[in-house]
């Protein structure tokens, strides 16, 4: 048995549970060769999980709040040599899983990889401008490509069924053990922040292993209409930005910082003029996040 299929959850609907529960059902790839492990994250009570079908599936409790935790117990119950990460609100297509195992083995040197996402809306009159939907996790995926350069962001692969190498999770573990400050990377109960993922691929990176994705990979991503609304999709915007000086920082030391130079300043403004109120309210969020960061970060350097 190579694979296992973690699954992270946290209060999740039941409705989407049982739907993620029954595209695995659906899988081509037989119950024989692949295990189920659903990591019970906190939750207020134990998911109600149809688990009967699958003769290898359990559910396992991980009460410390946070996505980074429960993959990270994930990982340590797993039994296979790969581990793909599923959400409660992914809907595999029913060859994913063997398509995930053909690329195990026709690409050695990937440590991590993911495929292309659609959104599923709960509420199709719900769904928001497309400038959002950057923050309801939607990939294209046109053709495979894969890198070991940290820096291309094109074969990076996304936390949505991202599929990662005993040797990079085991080098992952190592990384959150020895700085706890990566867990913060990752959704923390009702916490918006991100950038767990990214550093999960990085990690495959650091051992001498690529990353990549595949439009042979596809799953749709079931939103509901609580996401739709502008608010929570501004919220998500101020996580990113919150997470994106956090990772920069865990990873070369350096709190970044908004450009101060003339032409930097006179560029976001020109960029501000011509972008529409959602582009700007989109931005203005990012710019919350960041500086929150920020401001956190200083505050640990000068308590040193």
């Amino acid at each position: 048995m190579k694979l296992s299929v973690v699954i992270p959850t946290h209060n999740p609907r039941p409705d989407f549970l049982a739907r993620t529960l029954e595209a695995l059902r659906a899988q081509s790839l037989g119950t024989g060769a692949w295990e189920l492990i659903i990591i019970d994250n906190a939750s207020d009570a134990p998911p109600r999980a149809g688990l009967g079908w699958h003769p290898r599936a359990r559910v396992v409790s991980e009460p410390r709040v946070g996505l980074t935790r429960a993959r990270l117990r994930g990982f340590a119950e797993a039994a296979g040599e790969l581990v793909i990460l599923v959400d409660d609100d992914n809907l595999l297509d029913p060859g994913h899983l063997a398509a995930v195992l053909a690329i195990e083995e026709a690409y050695p040197f990937l440590g991590t990889w993911s495929g292309a996402i659609t959104l599923e809306f709960e509420d199709e009159a719900s769904r928001p401008p497309e400038v959002y939907h950057q923050f309801l996790t939607t990939r294209k995926v046109q053709r495979a490509l894969w890198s070991n350069d940290p820096s291309h962001n094109d074969s990076t692969p996304w936390g949505a069924g991202l599929c990662v190498r005993r040797k990079v999770f085991d080098a992952y573990a190592g990384l959150v053990a020895s700085d706890p400050r990566r867990a913060r990377l990752d959704l923390q109960g009702t916490t918006l922040v991100y950038g767990g993922d990214t550093d999960i691929a990085y990690a495959g990176c650091g051992i001498g292993l690529g990353k990549g994705v595949f439009p042979t990979l596809h799953m749709r991503h079931l939103i509901p209409r609580r996401r739709c609304e502008i608010a929570n999709l501004l919220k998500s915007a101020e996580g990113q930005g919150y997470s994106e000086v956090l990772h920069g920082y865990l990873m070369n030391g350096t709190i970044s910082g908004p450009r101060t130079d003339v032409v930097g300043i006179i560029g976001e403004r020109l960029r501000e003029l011509r972008a529409g109120t959602d582009e700007r309210m989109i931005a203005a969020a990012k710019r919350r996040g960041a500086a929150r960061a920020r401001a956190e970060l200083m505050s640990q350097e000068t308590s040193r």
